[in-house]
């Protein structure tokens, strides 16, 4: 039998050099230099080799042990090299049946349609309430307590809204592994309902009493600039606040006076123009001499997200003392009502805010977006604003 001492003192020569060792075992030294482990047997009448491993990493001892398992496989009629990519698979399926790489093909999978803002935070979700605690768990042993304490955590944070997306999260992933064999049945089914979303008027609106106050109360804002911008825009734009908050640069044109937000960040997954009105159009210039220089006009501000988060907002209508009256999305209410109530198609207003066309033949003669009627109703709306400030009584455009 080979000696550690004999293998070493083998150089390398111009061909393959073959040191047998015993039953079937031997070590090739290539031209290269390098030192291989073969096992040479017989299984259903042919030849076959199988690659033990290298040397120095395997010594002669851990070769011979190796050898006398794959010897005990080709007894029982199995190919050693065939049971070795079949444990191969086997370990890799088995890293493949965590919950976090089954979340993984579940996001993958169905996250392209989704906004850029969904996608990112159910993203959030699982990074930062779930794969800390059942990330590492293989799916299949996951139990419906660790579920629960999972969500209760959550809601302990008095995020019960969160706290229901997880849950649906963690079902959507498990009927992923049901469908693919890594899981026998929904171990979330039976915490629905456990959780009760809190009773808050989340798109308060303003009325018309309290508008002029409220504006008259954001020109005297102490916050931060970009903050105070934001929210008169906010009004002037009728957009999303998360819309709004993500703005890039690069999506307006201010020759055309308007912002054409890519589908990427809209609800719907639809391109929106919004047309500006000269008074936006203060506000943004204003904006640009401080933001201008970056990607965004409201880059963050002490967090770790690249945008203005949408809380900034609703802090800011709290430090105003509106928070039991408004909230930032409650903007788009107000301007729905007021431009209602003042005669304006309900078509346009419905576009104006983007709201998706149900009835698709009506969607078909839609292409002109009524930008005309649109750009008239957003000057309206300036203008009003504007006068509002000064004058306390209800007024309409």
């Amino acid at each position: 039998m080979l000696t550690d001492t004999q293998i070493r003192n083998t150089k390398p020569e111009t061909k393959i050099i073959k040191l047998t060792d015993s039953r079937g075992l031997y070590l090739e030294v290539t031209p290269s230099g390098g030192k291989h482990w073969r096992y040479r047997f017989r299984l259903d009448g042919k030849e076959s080799l199988f690659g033990i491993g290298e040397y120095p990493h395997v010594k002669a001892a851990e070769a011979r042990r190796l050898r006398d398992d794959a010897c005990q496989l080709v007894k029982q009629g199995i190919n050693p090299a065939h049971q070795r990519k079949i444990n191969k698979i086997a370990k890799q399926y088995e890293r493949a049946t965590t919950f976090e790489s089954v979340a993984s093909e579940w996001y993958k999978s169905k996250s392209a349609p989704w906004s850029t803002g969904y996608a990112g935070h159910v993203d959030t979700i699982l990074k930062k309430d779930i794969n800390p605690r059942i990330g590492t768990l293989p799916i299949k042993d996951i139990k419906t307590p660790a579920i629960h304490e999972v969500l209760r955590r959550i809601e302990a944070r008095q995020a019960p809204t969160r706290a229901i997306l997880a849950r649906q999260i963690i079902g959507s992933v498990f009927k992923l592994a049901i469908k693919t064999h890594r899981a026998d049945y929904n171990i979330v089914d039976p915490l629905k309902g456990d959780i009760a979303r809190r009773v808050v008027e989340h798109r308060k609106h303003l009325k018309g009493d309290d508008l002029p106050d409220f504006l008259r109360k954001l020109e005297d804002y102490t916050g931060h600039i970009t903050t105070s911008i934001a929210l008169k825009l906010l009004l002037l734009t009728a957009v999303r606040p998360g819309e709004l908050c993500g703005a890039v640069w690069a999506e307006f044109n201010f020759d055309r006076a308007e912002w054409r937000i890519p589908g990427a960040r809209m609800k719907m997954r639809e391109e929106h123009i919004v047309p500006i009105s000269p008074q936006a159009r203060v506000l943004l210039d204003a904006l640009h001499e401080l933001t201008g220089h970056g990607k965004y006009l409201f880059p963050t501000q002490g967090t770790k997200s690249q945008t203005m988060p949408t809380a900034t907002l609703r802090n800011a209508v709290a430090k105003l003392g509106f928070s039991d009256r408004f909230s930032p999305h409650g903007a788009r209410g107000t301007f729905s009502t007021m431009c209602n109530e003042a005669g304006f198609r309900s078509d346009v207003i419905e576009r104006q805010l983007a709201h998706a066309e149900r009835n698709k033949v009506r969607a078909s003669y839609n292409q002109a977006e009524y930008m005309p009627e649109r750009r008239k109703m957003m000057l309206d709306w300036a203008n009003y604003l504007d006068k509002l400030r000064f004058m306390p009584q209800t007024s309409h455009p």
